[in-house]
């Protein structure tokens, strides 16, 4: 153990690690510690020209990558257990997994057929002196990641084939297969894990745009294994004390608890397009946030894996609270008070005046520094302030929604100034499922609860209306409502899906008032390639915007679909490849305006606008006086107050603990500001109040 100080990296067995073994191709093994950043090369005899194939825990699979020796090492000790050569050629093995701890005796070191439905085993404490090769009854075909627990190997292919363990010993393979949890989220590249956490079995699905490098992650799903119930599937919003790691191989737990690690957070090691990313995606808040590890930290072609600590983590010491904090506490719940000095000292001072007697400009000052709850309250003080104070809520135009938790709470952004308040909604905290944020308009919030119903929420005024429930689990790539539904039977929902070719599409529709929903289904004379984005709701018909940039439109008095020929599409050749960039369609002063952001944040994003006679998209080389507000469920134009916001693009962000800065992007200078580093709420949807 001494030689773990000489060799390895300071806080090695402490903290989470990810290591990379490239064998032969380079002398040193690298060490990156995710949660500082820092990167470290190191040499140990052990595993010099050693390619990693598995591991569990701190046990390590190791393989020569110019031979046939193989052997475990435990990373932290060093110890070393042989195993037999490998007599299969490698070419034809595929997934591999370490089952357990060589320390047990059910630990097994199992290899997949690559195309050819075999297993190959080995167990290094039953003392075989070879590997033993046993036909399976299922196609190995497309196996992506196992799981060992509980004496059963669950392999992810496209159902869930169980392996029973103990089988292998009679040299004939038990097998039973589960099905995975439904798919129902945005996405079309994914990856899937298995989790074993606190004798629990969790589903992890991560999704993005593209395949087959990710571009970003914007939707995750997790579930857990009820044994109780016929081994179904119950969808979660959280992991409790634990915290996952997932890389390309497979996925583990560490329970976080008094520990100084994020607990109920993920972090996914995973190849995108510009490099290997670390994401954290914290369940908490359902934010999503990354570091992009230095290229020169990343050897081609050879994966990274996850080390956890061995040794007890720093416990976090309960914060003391200083009697300054408790006084600020009591201040502050009791109200505010104008201070002066006394002998060095700070001492309320007492004002014989009327409330409504006190100038307004002082008040209005007073306000623009309070809270955004307590600039309302104060409003409601006297009703000289309610009629002359502003209202905070209205007068910031643009908030970003967003909901954490099934508690009850949305919170509520302004991307412009950074502001933030919590809305309590009380209807909310009654959901035992999450809810999702799909599309808003007129201060209105379209929201899925579970898989199949849908509602009408106004968080500012709590006013709630059901829908009926859809017949089959909702996967539409775009829904939106023509206006607010406040008794009106011109409200109408819309939403559309279609296959990636654009031969079809698939609608349908609610009308205000009615009991079920209608769906149609129309031929495309001219190829509409959908995109995960919104339609919009424009001189009387639904607009949808295509990844080639023609438009569709569908005309609700007669329930008809047209693909239109004029304005040609922007991209006249062929659509883009699914998942390189994002496109967004709204409405702004009369005029539909496009917009077709790169997923590379480097590259230029293009704002187009329809010209009057709607026959051509002009490129705009800057916006003038607007603003808009960009996301997939919903983006808004809007001309704001101030000019420092005229002619920049919000997409959803929100500030994190070390950038303070707004982000945007700038169309005069062609940038983002300040970076790409920052926290991405997957949950959310630009929202303009209406207090009525």
């Amino acid at each position: 153990m001494p030689r773990l100080k000489s060799i390895f990296p300071c806080g090695f067995g402490e903290q989470p690690w990810l290591i990379q073994t490239p064998g032969s191709e380079k002398e040193t093994q690298t060490f990156i510690n995710p949660l500082k950043g820092s990167v470290e090369e190191r040499t140990i005899p052990e595993m010099d020209g050693q390619l990693c194939l598995s591991r569990f825990e701190e046990w390590l699979f190791l393989v020569d990558d110019l031979s046939d020796d193989c052997f475990l090492l435990n990373i932290y000790s060093l110890e070393k257990i042989r195993l037999p050569p490998i007599e299969e050629p490698f070419a034809t093995l595929g997934l591999r997994i370490l089952t357990s701890a060589p320390t047990s005796p059910d630990c097994a070191v199992i290899f997949l057929g690559r195309e050819e439905n075999f297993l190959l085993f080995c167990q290094p404490c039953k003392c075989k002196t070879r590997w033993t090769k046993l036909p399976v009854e299922f196609n190995v075909v497309g196996a992506s990641r196992m799981l060992s627990y509980n004496r059963k190997l669950y392999i992810l292919l496209d159902d869930i084939e169980i392996i029973d363990l103990a089988s292998l010993s009679t040299n004939f393979v038990e097998t039973a297969s589960m099905d995975k949890p439904e798919f129902c989220s945005f996405g079309i590249g994914f990856v899937e894990h298995l989790v074993e956490s606190c004798g629990d079995i969790f589903f992890v699905r991560t999704l993005f745009p593209s395949l087959p490098k990710a571009s970003s992650i914007v939707d995750f799903e997790i579930y857990q294994l009820d044994f109780a119930n016929q081994n179904s599937w119950m969808r979660v919003e959280g992991i409790g004390d634990s915290t996952f790691f997932l890389d390309r191989h497979g996925g583990q737990s560490f329970c976080s608890h008094d520990s100084q690690f994020d607990q109920n957070c993920i972090y996914h090691a995973l190849t995108c397009y510009d490099g290997e990313r670390i994401y954290k995606i914290c369940l908490d808040d359902q934010t999503i946030s990354f570091n992009l590890l230095p290229a020169n930290a990343v050897q081609d072609e050879c994966s990274f894996y996850w080390i956890l600590p061995v040794i007890p983590p720093i416990q976090k010491h309960a914060h003391l609270t200083s009697s300054e904090t408790i006084i600020g506490r009591e201040v502050c719940q009791k109200g505010c008070y104008l201070v002066g000095q006394h002998k060095n000292r700070e001492v309320p001072i007492s004002i014989a005046m009327p409330l409504a007697e006190l100038p307004i400009d002082i008040m209005q000052k007073i306000s623009e520094q309070l809270p955004l709850k307590d600039a309302g309250r104060l409003r409601a003080v006297c009703k000289p302030w309610a009629k002359q104070l502003p209202n905070p809520i209205k007068e910031e135009g643009m908030w970003l929604m967003y909901c954490p938790k099934i508690c009850g709470a949305c919170q509520m952004y302004n991307p412009c100034k950074g502001k933030q308040f919590t809305l309590n909604i009380n209807k909310l905290s009654s959901f035992d499922v999450p809810m999702r944020l799909l599309f808003s308009k007129d201060g209105w919030v379209l929201a899925l609860k579970g898989s199949n119903f849908l509602y009408f929420l106004n968080p500012f005024t709590k006013d709630f209306r059901h829908l009926p429930r859809l017949e089959d689990d909702y996967s539409y790539k775009g829904i939106a409502f023509s206006c607010a539904p406040k008794n009106s039977l011109n409200c109408m929902v819309f939403a559309v899906s279609g296959p990636p070719r654009g031969d079809f599409m698939r609608i349908i529709t609610w009308r205000y008032g009615k009991k079920k929903w209608f769906e149609m289904q129309f031929e495309n004379e001219i190829p509409f390639h959908v995109a995960n984005n919104n339609p919009v709701f424009f001189h009387g018909e639904f607009y949808c915007l295509s990844r080639r940039g023609n438009l569709g439109v569908f005309n609700p008095k007669n329930n008809t679909w047209r693909v239109l020929d004029q304005p040609p599409p922007i991209y006249s050749d062929a659509a883009p490849d699914i998942g390189t960039e994002y496109c967004y369609l709204m409405e702004c002063k009369g005029q539909l305006i496009s917009v077709f952001q790169p997923i590379n944040m480097h590259d230029n994003v293009c704002v187009f606008k329809l010209n009057r006679s709607m026959t051509a998209w002009t490129l705009l080389e800057d916006i003038g006086d607007l603003t808009l507000f960009l996301d997939y469920r919903t983006s808004i134009a809007r001309t704001l107050p101030c000019k420092c916001y005229n002619n920049k693009l919000y997409l959803p962000r929100l500030h994190d603990e070390t950038n303070k800065a707004t982000f945007f992007y700038c169309m005069k200078s062609r940038m983002h500001n300040p970076d790409i580093k920052s926290l991405v709420p997957y949950n959310c949807v630009w929202l303009e109040p209406q207090l009525q």
